[in-house]
C-alpha cells in the first residue's frame, strides 16, 4: 500500500509539472538511462582508469537520483514561482473585495492577470466554483493541487475568517503582507548563506577529491615500488591491499558527498528533499576533481623518475 501511495504521488508530480509522458514511462526512461550510463562508464573506465575506480556506480547513482527525482524539482521549481507571485494576487484579491466584488469576481481577477502558473491553476478552482462547487471545496482543491505549506495554511486562514464572518478584505491584506515579507526572508537566506553553501561545494565537490586523488598517486606509486621487491607469492595479497585502500578513499569521497549535499539543502533551503538536486552533481563534480588530482600527480611523479 506504501508503494502504492508513494507512485500516487509521483504520479501527480508528473502531472502538475506537465511532463508529456506518464509517470511509469519515465520511470522506465530512467532505469534505461541509468544502465546505459553504468555500460558506458564501465566501459571507459576499464580503458582510460588501470585500477579501481566507483565512478560506474557513483555516475550512475548521480543520473539514477537526477532522472527519477526530475519531476519533483519542476513541481518545486513552480511551486516556488507560485508563492513568490501570492502575495501580489492576495492584494488584488483584497482591492476586489474592497471595490464591493464577490469572491468569484476576486478570482477572476487573478486569473485574468499576468501571474504565471498561479493564474491557472486558480482558473481551475474558478471553473470548480462554475460548475457548482462551494467555495471551500474549491480552494481546498486549489491548495492541494499545489502542495505548498504557505499555500495551504493561507487558504485555511481564508476559509475559517469566511465562516467567522470577519473582514475578509482586511485579512487578505494582512496575509499578503505576511506572505511578502515570508518570501523576502527566504530570498535573504540564500543571500546571506551564499558564501557557506560555496564553500561546501569547494570542500565536498573539489578540494577533498582533490586531496584523495594526490593520495591515491602516492599509493601507487609506493605499490609500484614495492611490487618489484616481494615475492610473487605475495604480490596478489599486496595488490588486493592497495585495491582496498582505493575503494575506502571512494567510499569516502561519496560520504564527504553525502554530508556536504544535506547540508547545502539544509542551508539554503531548509528543505531536505533538495538534497536530491545538490548530491548526485556534487558526486560528478567530486569523481572527476578525484580522478583528473591523480592522472596529473601521477604524471608529475612519473617524469620526476
Amino acid at each position: 500500500m506504501e508503494i502504492q501511495q508513494i507512485l500516487e504521488k509521483y504520479s501527480e508530480w508528473v502531472e502538475f509539472s506537465r511532463m508529456k509522458i506518464n509517470a511509469p514511462t519515465w520511470i522506465l526512461i530512467s532505469i534505461v538511462a541509468s544502465v546505459a550510463t553504468a555500460l558506458i562508464t564501465a566501459l571507459l573506465s576499464a580503458i582510460l582508469i588501470p585500477e579501481v575506480t566507483l565512478i560506474p556506480a557513483a555516475f550512475t547513482i548521480a543520473v539514477l537520483v537526477l532522472t527519477i527525482g526530475y519531476p519533483y524539482m519542476r513541481k518545486e521549481s513552480i511551486v516556488e514561482n507560485i508563492e513568490k507571485n501570492f502575495s501580489d494576487a492576495l492584494k488584488q484579491m483584497a482591492d476586489t473585495l474592497k471595490a464591493g466584488d464577490t469572491y468569484e469576481g476576486a478570482l477572476r481577477e487573478v486569473v485574468e492577470s499576468e501571474y504565471g502558473r498561479l493564474s491557472e491553476e486558480m482558473s481551475l478552482a474558478l471553473r470548480r466554483l462554475e460548475d457548482g462547487e462551494n467555495l471551500e471545496s474549491a480552494l481546498n482543491g486549489f491548495a492541494a493541487r499545489i502542495d505548498s505549506r504557505l499555500v495551504k495554511r493561507t487558504i485555511t486562514i481564508i476559509l475559517d475568517s469566511i465562516k467567522t464572518g470577519a473582514s475578509l478584505a482586511d485579512i487578505l491584506d494582512d496575509i499578503a503582507d505576511d506572505v511578502k515579507d515570508f518570501t523576502r526572508l527566504k530570498d535573504e537566506r540564500k543571500a546571506n548563506t551564499t558564501m557557506q553553501f560555496l564553500f561546501l561545494i569547494a570542500a565536498g565537490g573539489v578540494i577533498a577529491p582533490l586531496i584523495f586523488g594526490e593520495i591515491n598517486s602516492v599509493l601507487s606509486a609506493f605499490s609500484r615500488f614495492t611490487s618489484d621487491t616481494i615475492s610473487n607469492d605475495l604480490l596478489p595479497a599486496a595488490q588486493q591491499s592497495s585495491n582496498f585502500i582505493l575503494t575506502l578513499i571512494q567510499m569516502y569521497i561519496i560520504i564527504t558527498v553525502l554530508g556536504s549535499g544535506t547540508m547545502m539543502a539544509f542551508i539554503r533551503d531548509g528543505k531536505l528533499n533538495k538534497s536530491i538536486i545538490y548530491i548526485p552533481m556534487l558526486l560528478v563534480i567530486a569523481f572527476i576533481a578525484y580522478h583528473v588530482s591523480s592522472f596529473v600527480v601521477k604524471g608529475m611523479v612519473a617524469g620526476a623518475l
